[in-house]
């Protein structure tokens, strides 16, 4: 007795009908007619009576159908609670701040995943904050974060560099400069990356030391949805350079604006220093 076999009485049960239930299974009424005669078999009783009206179950069939729905739901627990113990045991953790996942060589941190089994493999996005505090905290091995922490028990390298720019409609009036400057952008409807992302916060904060504060007309999640918002007149767009121009909107440099830089941080007493260590020099490679 298997939980498949089981997963087909239930669902004979349910329909009381073979040839629904066979569809439902992907199998062939015949095929799913043995299963049932098999568990039948095995219990020494009937769990259906074939009519007219389709696969009626007996008493015995109700008592199975219940207790069946115990074990499946004991062994579907089981095997969760085996796989949970597992990604522990991949005691080495990748984070990412919010964004950073565009910019890095997917293919390399992939790669470098398979190769070496002891890392966890997850491609979740967090603000960059979190990011930090979980390394700090040793919740995770390695985080790929937005600017240089401050940290002093922090190792921080470059990854990735990437020029900050201003999304333009080529109905905008900006559409034919070559560069801008923060200041240009105050009396403009801005469109940022959420609070999520720490540009939304870096590109506040130059507003700010410009003496103005920004108009935000919308913050998004990702560089399509900007793109989206600029398309329709809805504002400019600040962001990293993620996007190729096209024949109605360009990518337009901030002068006075830095880089958008990416780091790799660990712990410098982390125990996996030396993965972390590869790690980076794999995706420099």
């Amino acid at each position: 007795m298997n939980t498949r076999n089981l997963k087909c009485f239930q669902t004979v049960y349910e329909e009381r009908n073979l040839q629904i239930a066979a569809g439902k299974l992907f199998l062939s009424p015949q095929g799913l007619s043995k299963i049932i005669k098999s568990l039948e078999d095995e219990c020494g009783a009937a769990l259906f009576v074939r009519s007219k009206e389709g696969f009626v179950p007996t008493e015995s069939g109700k008592v199975f159908y219940e207790k069946s729905k115990v074990i499946v739901q004991s062994l579907n627990d089981m095997f969760q609670s085996i796989e949970s113990i597992g990604d522990k045991e991949k005691r080495f953790k990748v984070g990412f701040a919010a964004g950073t996942i565009r910019a890095i060589d997917i293919p390399k941190v992939k790669s470098f995943m398979e190769e070496n089994p002891e890392i966890l493999g997850s491609w979740s996005e967090y603000e960059n904050a979190k990011v930090i505090d979980q390394v700090l905290n040793d919740e995770i091995s390695f985080g790929f974060v937005v600017g240089k922490p401050a940290q002093s028990n922090i190792t921080a390298t470059l990854v990735q560099s990437l020029d900050l720019v201003v999304y333009i409609h080529k109905m905008h009036k900006f559409w034919d400069k070559n560069t801008l400057e923060i200041k240009e952008l105050r009396d403009e409807n801005l469109i940022l990356m959420n609070e999520k992302h720490h540009l939304y916060y870096d590109v506040v904060n130059a507003c700010h030391m410009c003496d103005f504060k920004p108009h935000i007309a919308a913050t998004v999640e990702e560089g399509e949805a900007m793109y989206k918002l600029v398309e329709n007149g809805i504002g400019i767009g600040i962001s990293p350079r993620f996007l190729k121009d096209n024949d109605n909107i360009r990518a337009v440099n901030l002068k006075d604006a830095y880089t958008w830089d990416i780091y790799g941080i660990y712990r410098k007493d982390s125990a996996d220093k030396d993965i972390a260590e590869r790690f980076l020099t794999a995706l420099k490679s």
